[in-house]
């Protein structure tokens, strides 16, 4: 695209110099007959002739070298949203720094080794606790003290495998953004160059490219490198992975509230993959194809509901 604007350009250039020499000569010759005169306009007659016939074929090669690369740019665009869509968030009933407080907890009393050397801490347990009591009253109403604790003991076990098992699977979403590469988006943006300057090109760089490409640096530098490191067997807390997860999850996903009585449900949205489809989608339209956009519907992709507890 790049070439095939240059050489446009400069066909223009040459159209219009040789047009203006020929003019001018044209009319020196006409009032003062020269055979110089005559020489130069004819030689600028036939350049501009030339040229024009090499604006002419420039401009439709133009024209479909620009399509096809701001194709190739908007598939690829998609291509990388369509991976960072595949990312899911970890949700809870708890709040985040509640759920990495109790399992650093429950990473340091396996033993009763580990609660000599770390102490034996049961601050977030407790809070949990207390959160599924109250959840729960209902259900563990006439229970004798002994059932209820272990009954509420059972939930909050179930909730730590469930967080634990969503983080093996979610490890291995992120690790996926690895196998992509920029360097195809990289030769691709290089070779845009637009005829009517760098407007659409700086719109091109800041709505698409530089979103995805700081999303996938941050990701694949902040989250992406521990996560390796978990999974070759030189890290092993999932406590601290939980809270670089929580961290830049919210980075992706978007949460809204509705608060209803004593229950809150909480809806989670793909906010930042369906912002760049907004924006993809309107460099489709307005851009390659010069067409009317196509609404984009966005769907929640998590919804729950839990008990509100201020001391969580």
């Amino acid at each position: 695209m790049k070439t095939k604007c240059k050489t446009l350009k400069l066909s223009i250039t040459i159209s219009i110099i040789s047009f203006i020499l020929f003019s001018v000569f044209f009319f020196l010759n006409y009032y003062y007959e020269n055979n110089g005169y005559e020489y130069i306009y004819n030689i600028s007659l036939g350049l501009f002739g030339s040229s024009f016939v090499v604006f002419l074929i420039s401009i439709t090669e133009y024209r479909v070298a620009k399509t096809q690369l701001l194709e190739k740019i908007w598939n690829e665009s998609r291509k990388l949203n369509i991976q960072l869509r595949k990312i899911k968030p970890i949700h809870s009933n708890i709040n985040d720094k509640l759920v990495v407080d109790y399992i650093n907890e429950w990473l340091f009393r396996q033993t009763e080794e580990d609660k000599l050397l770390f102490g034996d801490k049961h601050e977030a347990y407790d809070k949990i606790y207390n959160y599924y009591f109250q959840y729960h009253k209902n259900d563990i109403k006439g229970m004798p003290k002994k059932e209820i604790k272990k009954y509420l003991d059972s939930l909050i076990d179930s909730e730590r495998k469930k967080i634990l098992e969503q983080l093996d699977k979610i490890i291995d979403q992120y690790l996926n953004l690895n196998n992509y590469s920029f360097l195809e988006f990289n030769n691709m943006l290089g070779d845009v160059q637009f005829f009517t300057g760098k407007r659409q090109y700086l719109k091109l760089h800041e709505n698409i490219y530089e979103p995805l490409r700081n999303m996938y640096d941050e990701l694949k530098y902040n989250v992406c490198y521990h996560f390796k490191l978990y999974k070759n067997g030189e890290a092993n807390r999932p406590d601290v992975l939980l809270s670089i997860l929580f961290e830049n999850q919210n980075k992706l996903f978007r949460e809204e509230k509705k608060k209803k009585k004593d229950l809150e449900c909480n809806i989670i949205y793909s906010y930042f993959c369906d912002e760049m489809d907004d924006k993809i989608e309107e460099f489709r339209a307005k851009i390659i194809y010069k067409c009317k956009e196509e609404k984009m519907q966005h769907y929640p992709i998590i919804e729950y509901t839990y008990y509100k507890n201020n001391d969580n």
